[in-house]
């Protein structure tokens, strides 16, 4: 919303718009009209289509009223001109940063034609993301290892907008078993995916394996979900649609800690990339690799499949989310911080902005902080770095079958 004090008009001066969304000004004493602010000298333009869930209705005496059928709101004036944005389009990165919400970038747009899968959705970032989009009109489907939570997101999600098409469906990335039935599941039945949002992370204080012997963060936070995106691929692919593709990896800074697993003069390493024991394991460096693998991920899969856009974001520092439920000393920091820290609306800013924006598809860019393009970690422009890990995550995820068969 434009908040600009100096964008303030004086009694005698009206705004007023043209039918291609352009600003104009008139003022009644000398009844003349100009295209610039009288004040700031700036010239404006609204987005051309109106807020969703908004309609204009024409009377029989030619008065243009603007309805908002779900907040029961009629008015003579236009909702976009509370909405304008100077100099540049809505669809520009200037317009946005660290304060923006996810609701904010969302403004205006329609996407009731989109699919989106969003991992780990019944909580935290990932739901304010389901449920930004779902507010839009967009088919979110919530990928949730707890049925009985996600249910409840989706629930949630319906009380607040009734006609939200949001639905839940298992995905426990704790188990390669269950990701490749979800996505061959979706597969079967043909449903378009135009967005895959790789949300979903666990932060453990103790060593942990998953049921594939895996080291449990190393496999949610990357492994499994890295599996999840190549098993969609033929549904993101054979979507129709007028843009590409995307798939939005969610990551963090910490992925620029020391890497056990990774390095530039010995390469991939994997009895520290996932460990077997205890022995090998800091819990926060463990983290901080999985999300350096996701990114990794991301990059070489942009390399692979040009034909669909990927990118990794950070969502912001100290977030109150459930990820530091398995510690209260983590909890205990994120209170203390909470103060300083971003809402989960605004955590969800960066993956939706990346999600939507059309600018974003023409950037270079492998990682995105605060709606802006960033610098991630040396390790991601490394081509031989990011295809090794590539490779051997493939030869984990084959192996984990060997051990553990699909068919029982």
């Amino acid at each position: 919303m434009n908040d600009e004090s100096d964008d303030e008009l004086s009694s005698n001066w009206e705004m007023g718009k043209t039918h291609d969304g352009r600003i104009f000004y008139i003022d009644h004493q000398t009844k003349n009209t100009q295209w610039e602010h009288p004040i700031t000298k700036k010239i404006k333009i609204i987005p051309p289509d109106l807020p969703f869930g908004w309609k204009e209705v024409i009377e029989k005496d030619g008065t243009v009223l603007y309805i908002d059928e779900q907040h029961k709101i009629i008015t003579t004036g236009d909702p976009r001109l509370a909405y304008t944005k100077n100099p540049v389009t809505k669809d520009s990165s200037s317009n946005f940063g660290h304060q923006s919400n996810a609701l904010q970038i969302l403004y205006g747009m329609d996407l009731t034609n989109k699919t989106a899968i969003v991992t780990g959705a019944n909580t935290g970032i990932g739901f304010e993301i389901a449920r930004s989009f779902a507010k839009h009109g967009c088919q979110v489907i919530l990928a949730c290892r707890n049925m009985a939570k996600g249910e409840a997101a989706c629930a949630k999600i319906i009380k607040e907008q009734e006609n939200a098409n949001v639905s839940c469906r298992k995905l426990d990335l704790c188990s390669l078993r269950n990701v490749k039935q979800f996505a061959e599941q979706y597969r079967q039945e043909s449903l378009p995916l135009h967005l895959l949002i790789l949300n979903a992370g666990v932060l453990n204080t103790r060593f942990k394996l998953t049921e594939n012997g895996y080291e449990e963060m190393f496999q949610v936070n990357y492994m499994a979900q890295a599996y999840l995106t190549v098993g969609l691929l033929t549904s993101m692919i054979t979507t129709k649609s007028d843009s590409p593709p995307r798939v939005i990896a969610i990551s963090c800074e910490s992925h620029r800690v020391e890497s056990p697993g990774i390095s530039m003069l010995n390469g991939i390493i994997l009895d520290r990339l996932s460990p077997r024991s205890p022995h090998h394991f800091d819990n926060l460096l463990a983290y901080g690799q999985s999300k350096l693998c996701l990114i990794m991920f991301i990059a070489e899969f942009r390399r692979n499949y040009p034909q669909i856009y990927s990118v990794a974001c950070h969502p912001g520092n100290a977030i109150n989310s459930d990820l530091t439920r398995n510690s209260y000393l983590y909890r205990f920091f994120v209170t203390i911080a909470r103060p300083f820290s971003k809402s989960l609306q605004q955590a969800a800013a960066t993956p939706v902005f990346c999600s939507i924006m059309k600018s974003v598809l023409n950037e270079p860019t492998i990682y995105y902080n605060n709606c802006y393009e960033g610098s991630p970690s040396s390790f991601v422009y490394n081509t031989q770095l990011t295809q090794d890990l590539w490779i051997q995550t493939q030869t984990m995820i084959e192996l984990a079958f060997k051990r553990q068969p699909l068919t029982v």
